[in-house]
């Protein structure tokens, strides 16, 4: 993938790749839910070092140190997903401030400032669950097509984890204890979201271009336009029978090949 733009080297260099290797293949063998994540779904949403277009930086040795010892004796994937949203931002005390991206995006960036807004904190979350062996990736929408102009407005950022069966979501900072698949954006805004449009989409990051439904990653904040996604507004306007209580939960599966369909199921 191209580097972030700015960045005037070709190619990262191959010491912090393989760093990136390394910390990740000890984080696959730490636990038996981090080992049992299928191969293909590993290389596409732990191994990776980026998400979107934020600058690179040595993060996973940072966040695995500081997170290894918490999830240790987690469950579940799902379990550990929620200690680390629940966890992390009090160890560097980190907030939520509006209106930060781009100028605060990469892990390191984050801890310095003690804070971001959302796509700096799901970046940060996403690389928080990738440094401990949980699949996890940036999930966003340029623009809410219907919401309460008083709560939110513009582009939104949040992130999916990988429970074991499916993504599941979570707003980053966020943490509920009732479990994932609890925000304030589902069902509304997200269930008025149009598949197929680049403005009022959903779409989640990937790192290699998807074999159904490939696309990229509308920057809200950028003309960058070299961030593999796939649309997965489906998964959010498809409604489970009385999800109008904001449980509504969707979930989609990972195929063979190790690209990622549209929502298969609602549960």
């Amino acid at each position: 993938r191209p580097l972030p733009r700015g960045e005037p080297a070709a190619t990262l260099p191959l010491d912090y790749l393989q760093r990136h290797v390394d910390l990740a293949l000890e984080a696959r063998a730490a636990a038996p839910w981090a080992a049992a994540v299928p191969w293909p779904l590993f290389l596409e949403a732990v191994l990776p070092h980026a998400s979107l277009d934020e600058p690179r930086d040595e993060w996973r040795p940072l966040l695995r140190a500081a997170l290894a010892d918490r999830v240790a004796d987690a469950g579940s994937l799902g379990e550990a997903a929620q200690r680390v949203n629940r966890d992390v931002w009090g160890i560097w005390n980190i907030t939520f401030r509006p209106e930060q991206t781009p100028a605060i995006m990469s892990p390191t960036q984050v801890i310095k400032a003690g804070y971001a807004s959302c796509t700096g904190l799901s970046i940060f979350l996403v690389d928080a669950c990738r440094s401990v062996g949980i699949p996890a990736r940036v999930v966003g929408t340029p623009k809410w097509l219907r919401y309460d102009a008083s709560k939110v407005s513009g582009n939104h950022d949040w992130v999916e984890v990988w429970d074991g069966s499916g993504w599941s979501f979570t707003g980053a900072a966020e943490y509920s204890p009732e479990g994932l698949n609890r925000s304030w954006f589902v069902p509304e805004p997200a269930a008025a979201q149009v598949e197929g449009s680049r403005e009022h989409a959903i779409y989640a990051a990937r790192y290699k271009p998807a074999k159904v439904n490939a696309t990229w990653f509308p920057l809200a904040w950028s003309a960058y336009d070299g961030v593999p996604a796939e649309d997965v507004t489906r998964m959010y306007t498809a409604r489970a029978d009385g999800a109008g209580d904001a449980t509504a939960h969707g979930s989609h599966r990972a195929m063979s090949d190790g690209s990622f369909g549209a929502a298969d199921r609602v549960r």
